[in-house]
């Protein structure tokens, strides 16, 4: 029996669980993801299977859920721009409070602390977050890709040799002597 609802595969009714701590359930689901989750260089695609596994465990202050969420991102390399695939194996945890909870005036609310209206838990937030905090700033089609030549674009990869010559300009004065010298 699936414990989500149908307009939103992250919501998983809790209304069971809430308030008596101790109780717990196990939770293992596979659905697209709805939108993006990444950068414009590397994301998960919208409707890219995403598993999610998950402890909900109901404690004194709310429910605490840890799990993994798991996907392929897709991205370009930083440095040749070929396609990237990569696995996400994210670990995800957070506290669902059905109350704000008072940290007093100085205190910043803790990222890993989430409300929830009681009677059901929507992890989008915090399967986001796990995703995208493991996605690389710039992903690489492998650690020593040699990008691609500065002059002309050519993929370094094809061609390991590649190279142009150029003149410093500070130079260039005493080439033009070189080759009237030559003709």
């Amino acid at each position: 029996m699936s414990h989500h609802p149908t307009h939103s595969p992250y919501v998983f009714h809790v209304r069971d669980m809430a308030g008596s701590p101790g109780s717990h359930r196990e939770v293992s689901e596979s659905f697209p993801a709805p939108e993006a989750l990444g950068t414009d260089v590397i994301s998960v695609p919208q409707g890219t299977e995403i598993e999610l596994t998950a402890s909900l465990e109901s404690v004194s202050d709310g429910i605490w859920v840890s799990g993994r969420a798991r996907a392929q991102a897709v991205g370009e390399c930083g440095r040749c721009l070929d396609e990237v695939r990569q696995d996400v194996d994210a670990a995800i945890q957070g506290l669902f409070t059905a109350a704000k909870i008072d940290l007093g005036e100085d205190e910043d609310e803790p990222e890993d602390v989430f409300e929830f209206d009681g009677e059901s838990l929507n992890l989008e937030d915090v399967v986001r977050d796990a995703v995208v905090t493991q996605l690389p700033f710039t992903p690489l089609c492998r650690p020593d890709c040699p990008g691609l030549c500065d002059q002309c674009g050519a993929r370094l990869a094809d061609e390991p040799d590649h190279a142009h010559e150029v003149i410093d300009p500070r130079w260039s004065t005493l080439q033009s002597l070189t080759e009237q010298k030559e003709s």
